[in-house]
């Protein structure tokens, strides 16, 4: 996983730093303050307390009464009028601050590294741009890496729109054939076991180069093996096991749950074909206003289940789901 080779890389540096991921009843406050108080106390163990690390760790608590997360004591007082105010932007902002200039004053850094960033809500999210964005202006050594579905961006901007300035996006989408090939074959070969050219052309074809999907398919055909090497006929029966895997334990958790109105959409979108599909050719067929329609689009892009790759149409977010929710969820 990519967030691991960042940690790994903060490791080396010395800098506290450690991979996070964000649920859907994630707090931010107790994420942040906890990573933060690990942080500390980690540059504390090196022996170089100063003034500001002391201060650091006097805001933190603040942080920790002021959101009732008090989980753990800490042998300081509570700083007063830093990260106390109970507003978690200018709490939060305060306590990521304090926490750059303890590691700047350490000949370190700190760095936040937080998946699934899709599922905080807007608030939390504006919270932590508005922190980061104040370490930025003051020149701390806090680094921020995210990853999620490719709906941040967009979020990212509706949150505050000055964070478009301020990171980097790079996409990170379906493999190209060659690094496809590679996820899939190569650890085979570092086991002594060999895929039929055939097999690997139909794993390619079904996977799209979507990482999950050729892990999953991977291991359903290694599973069928009978000795060194992977067969076509052992690739053909291990699609149907990869396929209704996915559809019990990938597909169903994030279309099962939907609402009957948001179940209704994607089955329209569904119905329409695979790939991007017209906002108003969806609204045509479930005989609505595309209008009437937003919330409805807008709730399943929040929930990650589709994006819009260009104005005015949509996708699902994940291969194949198109063709799940025709087998399971067919359009009325």
């Amino acid at each position: 996983m990519l967030l691991n080779e960042f940690e790994v890389f903060c490791q080396e540096a010395g800098w506290p730093g450690e991979c996070k991921e964000i649920g859907r009843n994630t707090s931010l406050a107790t994420l942040i303050g906890r990573t933060a108080r690990k942080a500390l106390l980690q540059m504390s163990a090196r022996k170089r307390t100063g003034e500001l690390l002391r201060r650091a760790l006097g805001a933190l608590k603040a942080f920790e009464v002021s959101t009732g997360d008090v989980s753990f004591k800490l042998d300081v007082d509570a700083a007063v009028g830093i990260a106390d105010s109970g507003d978690l932007v200018e709490d939060l902002r305060d306590l990521l601050v304090a926490v750059g200039e303890a590691a700047r004053e350490s000949g370190l850094g700190f760095a936040l590294i937080l998946d699934e960033i899709q599922n905080l809500s807007r608030d939390d999210y504006e919270a932590l741009i508005m922190g980061l964005h104040r370490a930025k202006q003051k020149g701390l050594p806090v680094a921020f890496v995210g990853a999620g579905l490719p709906l941040i961006p967009s979020l990212t901007a509706e949150a505050k729109s000055y964070a478009e300035r301020m990171f980097i996006y790079t996409a990170i989408g379906e493999l190209g054939e060659p690094a496809a090939r590679d996820a899939l074959i190569k650890p085979a070969e570092a086991q002594k076991v060999s895929w039929d050219e055939d097999g690997v052309t139909e794993v390619m074809a079904y996977t799209e180069g979507y990482p999950y999907f050729i892990q999953e398919y991977g291991r359903s055909a290694w599973d069928l093996k009978a000795g060194k090497r992977i067969t076509l006929e052992d690739t053909r029966a291990a699609k149907l096991l990869v396929e209704a895997d996915l559809d019990e334990n990938f597909f169903e958790g994030r279309i099962g749950r939907l609402s009957d109105t948001e179940q209704a959409y994607v089955s329209a979108m569904a119905a329409l074909g695979d790939g991007p599909q017209d906002s108003n050719q969806v609204a045509k067929l479930l005989a609505r206003k595309r209008t009437s329609l937003s919330p409805i689009r807008d709730e399943l892009m929040r929930n990650a289940v589709i994006y819009a790759p260009s104005r005015g149409a949509v996708d699902f977010t994940v291969p194949h789901c198109a063709a799940f929710v025709r087998r399971r969820y067919p359009s009325e």
